[in-house]
């Protein structure tokens, strides 16, 4: 059997893609200046170990946990069996010194753009690399975020089609009745007939492969008219990271909410204290030349009813209210709802990892560039909670370069930074840098000789009529004006003359920047189409867990 070509890796700087936070850019790249918001350097040895220690202390309950973790995957696996080494991996965390890397995203149609493939990818390697440097068993842990209720945010994906990006949307009750709609979870939302139409456009879209019979075999399988949007995500990343022993994980679970009902108590009863934290933790941010991402609710609780999903804000009299009604409790009222009924209680955007937290022994949080930006604010709200604040690990940022593309790359020397800027203003550096004729070089000899013929003449003018040597400096700035304005005419020429380059240049961005980095927008079915599944166990082998550098991996 041939012996598999991997893909080749460059790495490139994050700050010269001039795409993520300034605060992002400097923990990758592990600056004191950033990371003295969180608790601890990502990268660290010595501090992975204490934080291993720490975090296996924490869980509520974790026989609890590992039963319920075994009825997610149960319902999330092919014909409700738990894959061996998935079982394996929750049963390890029975064990008390066993700890979890986390990661999690919002229930994306269709996997959601390739960040959440990375996001996977970086937290499966750094599982077995902390299991390494700790001895301890150590487990990759996915949170199926299904609770959040913008639907629109999370109803397309966006493929490629003939050097063009083409979305792909499935319609929703909240964008057909208006944006004030709120529909609760969306993870609990079922997919009806409009589902087919979408897969059935994904089908027209991608071209003809070996492959493509199986990719939409595989999400026809998944999503399916009456399977709810959460499920059907889950069941795909199942299917994509078969093999791995990935722990998929679903918060909106009864039996979880009430192990965390003291914590969604303390929030109800003194929450005073968080609210600060995050206000504070903000203000510094802003002091030291970051953004704040995080502002303060007085409450970090929705209450999930027929409503939808609606933030608990504090009333004038001190009781509560849900916004956007007239509907009014009792600090009292919502206690007992809360003791009755923990799971109609959603975490906020600063409740979530801290909920996370309490139910899994998370040594290390995979974030992407927003999680990385709420958690400098969420240091001082853990030690609020009484618990340990998790390293937090910037996941995989990557760009996948296929020949096509790359041969563009190659042939005019350039990067994924420089697609990011104004294409206009590399167009003309690329046709400058390929004239046969050294533009600048051909015109900057003319100005010489300029100057130094203005210059010989100005000791006569001087001579003759020393008021007139004004009159010389206003010819020399004249004639070179003029020189440069035949230069951009020379220059504007021949850029008519390279429409051939213009579409490379094009083909390039739009398959590297497709208003935005690739990561960001495009679907991982795309790549599939073309290369297999075998794309992600190549990329498991090739991407580094030392994510302070983008990614570009040539296909």
């Amino acid at each position: 059997m041939p012996t598999r070509t991997l893909p080749t890796v460059r790495r490139v700087s994050l700050a010269d893609l001039h795409a993520f936070p300034d605060l992002f850019v400097d923990v990758a790249n592990r600056r004191d200046a950033a990371l003295r918001f969180y608790d601890g350097d990502w990268k660290d040895i010595d501090v992975r170990r204490n934080k291993a220690e720490a975090a296996a202390a924490q869980p509520a309950d974790r026989d609890v946990l590992a039963d319920a973790l075994m009825e997610h995957n149960a319902l999330w696996s092919n014909e409700g069996a738990v894959p061996e080494d998935v079982r394996a991996n929750i049963d390890a965390l029975r064990d008390a010194s066993s700890v979890a890397v986390v990661t999690g995203q919002q229930v994306g149609f269709l996997s959601g753009p390739l960040y959440t493939i990375y996001k996977t990818i970086t937290t499966l390697q750094l599982a077995d690399e902390i299991a390494d440097d700790t001895g301890r068993p150590v487990v990759p842990v996915f949170w199926v975020e299904g609770e959040d209720h913008d639907v629109d945010e999370i109803a397309h994906a966006s493929v490629f089609h003939r050097n063009d990006v083409v979305d792909l949307e499935y319609p929703t009750d909240a964008e057909e009745a208006g944006s004030t709609v709120n529909v609760g979870p969306v993870g609990r939302l079922t997919l009806d007939e409009r589902i087919d139409d979408l897969l059935n456009r994904l089908d027209d879209v991608l071209p003809p492969s070996d492959f493509k019979p199986d990719v939409m075999a595989s999400l026809r399988d998944v999503y399916r008219r009456g399977t709810r949007i959460e499920d059907a995500f889950a069941r795909l990343i199942r299917h994509l990271f078969e093999g791995t022993g990935l722990v998929l994980m679903n918060p909106d679970d009864a039996r979880l909410k009430r192990l965390v009902t003291p914590l969604f108590r303390q929030d109800l009863t003194d929450g005073a204290e968080a609210v600060q934290a995050v206000q504070t933790a903000g203000t510094n941010l802003e002091e030291a030349g970051y953004h704040a991402q995080v502002h303060a609710s007085p409450t970090n609780l929705f209450l999930l009813d027929e409503d939808g999903r609606l933030p608990i804000d504090v009333d004038e009299d001190g009781g509560f209210r849900l916004r956007g009604t007239a509907r009014r409790f009792t600090c009292d009222e919502l206690l007992e709802r809360l003791e009755s009924e923990p799971e109609a209680f959603s975490p906020n955007v600063v409740l979530r990892p801290l909920m996370q937290d309490a139910l899994v022994p998370t040594v290390a949080y995979v974030a992407g560039p927003g999680e990385v930006s709420y958690f400098a604010q969420y240091r001082d709200v853990y030690d609020w909670a009484g618990m340990t604040m998790p390293l937090i690990h910037p996941r995989a940022s990557v760009s996948l370069v296929e020949s096509k593309v790359r041969s563009v790359m190659d042939d005019f020397d350039l990067s994924v930074a420089d697609l990011t800027g104004d294409m206009e203003q590399l167009f003309q550096q690329v046709v400058v840098q390929h004239m046969e004729v050294d533009i600048d070089a051909v015109f900057g000899e003319a100005l010489a000789q300029i100057h130094g013929a203005i210059n010989d003449l100005k000791p006569s003018v001087d001579e003759v009529d020393r008021t007139l040597v004004k009159s010389a400096e206003a010819a020399r700035a004249a004639i070179a004006q003029e020189i440069n304005e035949l230069k951009q005419r020379v220059v504007r020429a021949e850029k008519r003359q390279h429409d051939e380059l213009r579409a490379k240049l094009e083909k390039a961005r739009v398959n590297l920047v497709p208003g935005g980095l690739q990561e960001r927008r495009i679907n991982v079915h795309y790549f599939l189409n073309k290369y297999s599944l075998d794309l992600l166990g190549d990329l498991r082998q090739v991407l580094s867990t030392d994510t302070s550098a983008h990614q570009v991996v040539e296909l």
